[in-house]
């Protein structure tokens, strides 16, 4: 009796996937078309992930390499500003025209504004 239950099950589950082999065939079919899509938008999104990291690291390398450039030329051109040098464009030497002493009142906010400055 229990080899004739199990030979029908069998039997039947044999026929519904005859019936639905098509059914069955096209999902699986749909699933491995879906996974390869997938599949290949992860590959391309690593690539272009890849590619922009190469390009910020360029792109970071040359503005270091900029940077010390412009650091080189200003500390050249540092070396060149001499008080000397500088008379030679119109510097002056200038008077103190409003000079606060250290003894003067600055903490206190009125004194500030009696000597002339703005707060």
């Amino acid at each position: 009796m229990r080899t004739n239950i199990m030979t029908k099950t069998i039997a039947k589950t044999y026929d519904i996937a005859n019936e639905n082999r098509a059914r069955i065939t096209a999902a699986f079919l749909a699933v491995c078309a879906f996974l390869s899509i997938l599949y290949i938008f992860k590959v391309y999104s690593v690539i272009s992930k890849t590619v922009a990291l190469q390009q910020a690291e360029k792109q970071v390398s040359d503005l270091t390499s900029s940077v010390s450039g412009l650091d080189s030329a200003y500390l050249d051109s540092v070396e060149k500003v001499t008080p000397g040098a500088l008379a030679s464009y119109g510097l002056m030497s200038g008077d103190v025209a409003t000079y606060i002493d250290r003894q003067a009142p600055t903490a206190s906010l009125g004194g500030l504004a009696r000597a002339g400055h703005e707060l």
